[in-house]
């Protein structure tokens, strides 16, 4: 196969991702490290979302997996249930973006958690250059190797790649002028309040509860992190010693008192949350289980089970006050009350406060991180979250 064939598809996904990002042009160091770096190289296997059955590519057949390979999504690399996914290679426009708003130069050092293909690592060394180095924990075995081999390769000697977990950083290569985070986190480790230099920026995907992730550049400035740019985005939770097992939605019938409840249904309202139908629900409901998420403690994240008529589960939401033995759900275009009207009355009056703040989601907010011993005070419009190692106080500018 000519080269001629695969610099055209990566001509397509480069001026697809130019107009994803015209309003925040992709970068000429980027796009240089893009074309050294292609992206093909890096997928040895795979297969696509919601599609049964692994791909393999080889040097035999590459040309029909280019179009696959240069398409502008994600592709799943280790994890046959799509409920739980461990490994993607993420989608490339987005990648390009996230590269420029670390505003990496050469000669830095960069650690990252979640090497996957490797694919970003690469592009990581190229951007810092033969002076800088990359050191990139990737916490699958096999999905480690696979990596390394693929970098060694293409002779990129400034990147390392660690088969281990990624949570407490890499003290053997600190400290970082910048980090960044390939899967989602619920919780800032403590390490990286002290792996990363005065001034350095860590790339986070914070998760809530049920909310739509959020991109954070969070600079280092003295004891604690500050947000210094924010965008919506969709990423795996990341594996290992910091992952959350109550993160992700349940089925209702997970609750001991779900038999009871579901006995009582008290009212069913419309509630059209400016749009109609389980299709888009996830997407026109992101901002609300957003500030649910920071400032409501019964805000709970719910699923449907899987059927042989639906193999994709419908996510939604609710308030439980187990207090109160009062649930509510907020399920497609309705809201259905269970017990009593206690938890769907606070959920109305939440949703009033989030209207009258501007309907804001996560990018809206500003974003402190302080290790969890550090007081926070919120004053108004603040809102603050303690995890195990660190406390978030989100601010939104009003």
């Amino acid at each position: 196969m000519s080269m001629e064939t695969i610099e055209k598809y990566q001509r397509q996904l480069l001026e697809q991702s130019r107009r994803l990002f015209y309003k925040t042009p992709i970068s000429q160091a980027t796009e240089r490290a893009y074309h050294a770096t292609p992206r093909h190289l890096f997928v040895k296997r795979y297969r696509e979302w919601g599609t049964p059955g692994w791909r393999e590519v080889t040097a035999q057949n590459l040309e029909q997996h280019l179009a696959t390979l240069y398409a502008d999504r994600p592709l799943v690399l280790f994890g046959d249930d799509d409920s739980n996914i461990p490994s993607t290679i993420s989608q490339p426009s987005f990648v390009l973006r996230m590269l420029d708003m670390l505003q990496l130069q050469p000669g830095q050092t960069v650690f990252e958690l979640g090497a996957g293909s490797g694919w970003n690592a690469a592009l990581l060394g190229h951007l810092v250059g033969p002076e800088g180095r990359v050191f990139s924990l990737e916490l699958i075995p096999e999905v480690a190797r696979a990596a390394a081999e693929t970098v060694q390769t293409l002779g990129s000697t400034n990147v390392t790649i660690v088969a281990a977990d990624g949570g407490d950083g890499y003290p053997a290569g600190a400290p970082y002028d910048r980090a960044i985070f390939t899967a989602g986190a619920y919780d800032l480790p403590l390490a990286f309040h002290n792996q990363l230099r005065e001034g350095g920026l860590l790339m986070a995907v914070i998760k809530l509860e049920g909310g739509g992730d959020s991109l954070f550049v969070l600079r280092k400035t003295k004891d604690h992190f500050e947000s210094v740019d924010s965008m919506p985005c969709a990423f795996v939770q990341l594996r290992g010693k910091y992952q959350l097992e109550g993160l992700d939605p349940a089925a209702p019938n997970t609750l001991p008192e779900w038999p009871e409840l579901q006995q009582r249904e008290v009212s069913r309202t419309r509630f059209w949350w400016a749009g109609k139908g389980p299709e888009s629900f996830a997407w026109r409901t992101m901002g609300i289980r957003f500030f649910l998420g920071i400032s409501e403690p019964r805000f709970r994240a719910f699923k449907t089970g899987k059927t042989a008529e639906r193999p994709l589960e419908d996510h939604y939401f609710g308030l439980w006050d187990q207090e109160r033995r009062s649930l509510v759900l907020a399920k497609d275009d309705w809201l259905i009350a269970y017990g009593n009207a206690s938890a769907r009355d606070q959920l109305l009056e939440m949703v009033r406060q989030w209207v009258d703040l501007g309907m804001p989601a996560g990018p809206s907010f500003k974003l402190q991180v302080h290790p969890n011993d550090y007081p926070v005070a919120p004053r108004e419009n603040q809102w603050s979250v303690k995890r195990s190692e660190s406390t978030f106080l989100w601010t939104l500018e009003t």
